[in-house]
């Protein structure tokens, strides 16, 4: 896939592809800054499993072919399908697995871990931006959309 043509113009990309694709992204733009976004695993498994795992049940409309099969490849190569992610173990051995390639193999001055209550400041002094006035934006809803 060409992925510079697919992104267009975006400035950055978070979730899937992202994660899935990191190796690839971070070396098509080795300027980037990697967001390692980390959370307790039991946690993430619950909200995954309750949000992206049923938005994406076999029979589930979700959009045009290609993120079909993208959604496919993704389960497959992470999972062993989508039916294994109900594996909680396994499921929750392949994000503590993830977590860890990225954090040994990304170069340090490019990865940058965060969690949701670290709030602005690790993101902006890695991108060397002011801290907004703002809260950090968390959405996390388990409703079908």
């Amino acid at each position: 896939m060409d992925w510079r043509t697919e992104l267009g113009d975006f400035d950055s990309c978070v979730d899937w592809p992202g994660c899935w694709q990191w190796r690839e992204f971070a070396a098509l733009w080795p300027q980037a800054r990697v967001l390692l976004t980390v959370r307790d695993a039991q946690s993430w498994y619950d909200s995954a499993l309750g949000s992206i795992h049923a938005w994406t049940a076999p029979g589930q409309d979700v959009g045009p072919p290609e993120v079909a099969r993208l959604l496919a490849a993704v389960w497959d190569e992470h999972f062993g399908g989508w039916e294994g992610f109900l594996d909680r173990e396994r499921a929750v051995a392949a994000y503590e697995a993830h977590v860890d390639d990225v954090r040994t193999s990304c170069p340090g001055d490019r990865l940058v871990q965060w969690q949701v209550s670290d709030g602005w400041q690790p993101l902006c002094d890695s991108l060397g931006v002011p801290i907004p006035d703002v809260p950090v934006p968390h959405l996390n809803a388990r409703e079908l959309p």
